[in-house]
Parts: C-alpha cells; sequence; structure tokens
C-alpha cells in the first residue's frame, strides 16, 4: 500500500476503522512482533464490524419501508448469534443483508459500490471478502498460549500475511472516503412567515482517527434523526442511521467515543465496546438506554426465527 494511501485511510475513514489502523504506523507496532499481529487482526475485525453495522442496518431500513421478511439465510440462528456477536458472525450478516439486497428490485442501499466489494460478481466472494475471511481464520488459529511460544520467524510470516491481506481488504474499500460518519447531538428548528422551516443540525464530524471531532452546523429543508450515528455520502446526501449498532457515548463508558454493540443477554442489558479509548459499558447506563433497548428488541423481533412482515414505519 502507497504511503499516500495509508493517511487517506487514517485522515479520511469513519473513525471506527480509522483509529484502530493508525496503531500499524505507531513506534510499538512497527516491528513484527505480538503488538503489529494484534492491530493487524484487529483491524481487519474493525472494518468487519463496520460493515456488518451498515448492511444489517440497510436490511432493517428495507424491510420496514418494503415491508417484507429477511430470508432465511439472513434469520437462521440470528437471535443467539447476534446476542453472542463475535467477527464471524459480523461477517455474515454483512454478506447475508448485502445478498438478500441485491436480490431485490424495490431495494435502494446507501453504498452501491459495497456489492463489488462483497460480490466478484454475485453470488461469487470477491478477493477483497476472501481477504477478510483468511484474516479471519488466522485469528482463529491463534491462541494467548501459542503467541506465547512463537520465534521471531514466525511472527515474521504471520504479520507479512496479515498485511497483504488487509492491505487489499483497504485497496478495495476506497470508496468509503467519499461516505461521510457524523453524529447528529441537536436540532433546531426555524421558521419564518412565508418560508418552509430550516433545520439547523448540530454535529460531530466522526472521520478519523482523533477522538477530537470536528463540530460543523448544517442548515437542511429535512431533519435527520438526533441522538443518532448517520453514515451519509458527501454529496448526495443519501443517509442512514446506525443505531443502536453503533452509538456515540459521552457520558458512559471511561470516556467519550464510539462504541460498536457487542452482544447481550437482553435489549435492557446489551453490552458495547469503545472504538479506541473509552473502554465498555451497559446499555443501561446510557442516557438512551430506553431508546437503546427499544431498537434491540426490534432486531430481534424483525430477524428472528418467527419474524412477520414489520409494522408499517410511522
Amino acid at each position: 500500500m502507497k504511503d499516500r494511501y495509508a493517511r487517506e485511510v487514517i485522515n479520511g475513514f469513519p473513525y471506527p476503522v480509522a483509529a484502530m489502523f493508525v496503531k500499524l504506523r505507531t513506534d510499538e507496532c512497527l516491528d513484527p512482533g505480538p503488538n503489529r499481529l494484534r492491530y493487524l487482526l484487529s483491524t481487519g475485525e474493525a472494518i468487519t464490524r463496520f460493515l456488518g453495522v451498515v448492511n444489517l442496518c440497510q436490511a432493517r431500513d428495507f424491510a420496514e419501508t418494503a415491508r417484507r421478511v429477511p430470508p432465511h439465510a439472513l434469520r437462521a440462528d440470528f437471535k443467539p448469534r447476534f446476542e453472542r456477536i463475535a467477527w464471524g458472525t459480523w461477517l455474515h450478516l454483512a454478506r447475508e443483508s448485502l445478498r438478500w439486497l441485491l436480490t431485490e428490485p424495490q431495494a435502494t442501499v446507501l453504498i452501491p459500490e459495497m456489492g463489488r466489494f462483497f460480490f466478484d460478481p454475485p453470488p461469487a466472494d470477491s478477493r477483497a471478502l476472501k481477504a477478510l475471511g483468511e484474516l479471519l481464520t488466522l485469528r482463529n488459529g491463534l491462541s494467548h498460549d501459542k503467541i506465547k511460544v512463537m520465534h521471531a520467524h514466525e511472527f515474521q510470516e504471520l504479520c507479512g500475511r496479515a498485511q497483504e491481506l488487509l492491505e487489499s481488504v483497504l485497496e478495495a474499500l476506497e470508496f468509503l472516503l467519499d461516505y461521510e460518519l457524523t453524529f447528529i447531538s441537536e436540532i433546531d428548528v426555524e421558521k419564518r412567515r412565508r418560508h418552509e422551516p430550516v433545520f439547523r443540525h448540530r454535529l460531530m464530524r466522526l472521520i478519523g482517527n482523533s477522538g477530537d471531532f470536528e463540530g460543523d452546523r448544517h442548515n437542511q429543508a429535512i431533519p435527520l434523526d438526533s441522538h443518532a450515528v448517520i453514515l451519509s455520502h458527501r454529496e448526495s446526501g443519501r443517509h442512514l442511521n446506525l443505531d443502536p449498532l453503533l452509538v456515540y457515548e459521552a457520558k458512559a463508558g471511561k470516556a467519550p467515543d464510539i462504541f460498536f454493540y457487542n452482544g447481550m443477554k437482553n435489549p435492557d442489558q446489551a453490552d458495547y465496546t469503545a472504538c479506541k479509548h473509552g473502554g465498555n459499558f451497559r446499555g443501561s447506563e446510557s442516557e438512551r438506554a430506553a431508546n437503546l433497548a427499544e431498537e434491540l428488541t426490534i432486531l430481534l423481533q424483525m430477524f428472528g426465527d418467527t419474524a412477520t412482515i414489520p409494522p408499517a414505519l410511522v
């Protein structure tokens, strides 16, 4: 991978990916060894989780708007998989959600380039998807005890292979530079006589590797969902709400951060894990506890084995 593109990933990719990838360029991770191997694999996992969140939320929105029941391939064992979610589950959900959407003539995906990233052509897996699968296989073949007794030449070989796979994935994801991740914290309404209302969005741009998120104010005629992490196309404005699978929390956890959904015993006690420095928190500790629990319950109902046609959106 060219150094110029690596810098673009660090500065322009969605924060959940960039915040992990940047660790590979720190001094303690430059040399082949346990630290570098750990972050090569962790970056692959962060990418998979992010793609899983995006594609599952796209499938949710289509199921609700078109009032369609997801296919069996997506619903099979959804509840146990989702409650104990892992890297392999995110990969499965990402692939099967997108596979369904690509077969539905009425479905519109937020990121059309995602089809090319996953399939070549459908239903054949692409080179990038195979690379993600190989990174997962590599990680699953390692254990703490095995890593402790590994020799330098083994780390050299494994780091080289993991880097090659990760770079092929990142290069295929160049289209993410055209999309922006934001958190909408507040919306004000301005309405003057003889004029349509204007909705002033107060937002943070969740781009790059720094947790000091750039703020902005944006006026538009239609309001987005507030208190939510939104993925949008920079030019067209097409957008997708990623709640409750990717959330911003300023008060729950150790520090303000973006948090991935990380499994649960029940919707009231969902686990969330930070992208960088915020530690973990339980959904019940959030100021939005009731909203998170409600949305997680809806996901279980919508994608479970006994799913029925979703009710019409209000």
